[in-house]
């Protein structure tokens, strides 16, 4: 039996948030350089994987648009998990799940920009809605406070990721799923390494049996778990624009479970008022029609 693409982006946003709780607690570690963390990350998922690939018929195309396409994402994805990486070492991972909602907007803009998909009246608003979520959380007597280099970051990995989601959707047409996994995770690593050889030296520090290192391995499980959904709900016929801001569901997760379980407190209340209004941004992008 084939799942519907609605219950994989469940899975996808419980996996989702559960890698990213341990991301931070892996990143937050003085001795984690956040560059070397992401190729790590990104070429231990890829390797996890590997194993998936006989369980499933392999679909592959030497079409050069289509990997011209993947080698773009590739290195969409090698800078905006840096910059993720750097931002969550810096921040509350509250935080940047906040301004990560900006997602849905490049997102949304995307599927319609190449895909043709329609936007509406409710998408405007929930537009809008998002860009009143941060400026909740974050403006104070007339500037913004508290905005500063990491959460730039985060904006650039929100651009960025949200690319390379469009370009995974058009190149899913041409692979299967776990190749296609195995290939979008590796491929950032080797760039890494190849354009920054500095990071494999410390990345060293990951082969040692401590406890950054098993965290690594956890995020790294449910990571995989959670991209196999995700691009599986693209493949049965989930729509750019429809799962990409239903998934982020996983931000109001990541930015709850912060609260309560890792104690994230500044700026409690602005913070939960502009998580609601983000929340009804994606919700007026996803589901409210009119």
């Amino acid at each position: 039996m084939t799942l519907s693409w609605f219950p994989l982006v469940l899975v996808y946003i419980v996996t989702n948030t559960i890698s990213k709780i341990i991301q931070k607690q892996a990143v937050k570690d003085d001795a984690v350089d956040p560059t070397a963390f992401s190729a790590c990350f990104l070429f231990t998922v890829g390797i996890m994987t590997l194993p998936f690939l006989f369980v499933e018929k392999i679909v592959l195309t030497w079409d050069l648009k289509v990997w011209l396409a993947v080698l773009l994402s590739s290195i969409f994805y090698t800078a905006c998990m840096a910059l993720f990486y750097h931002a969550m070492k810096q921040i509350e991972v509250s935080q940047v799940e906040a301004v990560a909602t900006t997602r849905s907007i490049w997102v949304m803009v995307i599927g319609v920009v190449f895909f043709h998909e329609t936007l509406g009246f409710s998408k405007f608003v929930g537009v809008m809605l998002i860009f009143l979520g941060l400026a909740a959380t974050y403006w104070d007597q007339g500037k913004f406070t508290n905005f500063a280099r990491p959460h730039f970051y985060t904006l650039g990995y929100a651009l960025m990721i949200s690319s390379a989601y469009a370009l995974d959707k058009y190149a899913l047409n041409y692979f299967s799923v776990c190749l296609y996994q195995v290939i979008i995770y590796i491929f950032p690593s080797l760039i890494t390494a190849i354009f920054m050889p500095g990071t494999l030296g410390k990345m060293k520090a990951f082969l040692k049996p401590q406890k950054t290192t098993y965290f690594i391995l956890l995020c790294c499980f449910f990571q995989m778990i959670s991209t196999l959904a995700l691009y599986r709900a693209y493949q049965v016929g989930g729509e750019l624009s429809v799962v990409g801001p239903l998934s982020q569901i996983t931000t109001v997760l990541t930015i709850m479970t912060g609260i309560l379980l890792l104690k994230e407190r500044w700026n409690l209340k602005n913070k939960i008022a502009g998580v609601i209004l983000a929340f009804l941004g994606v919700l007026f992008i996803k589901v409210i029609r009119f």
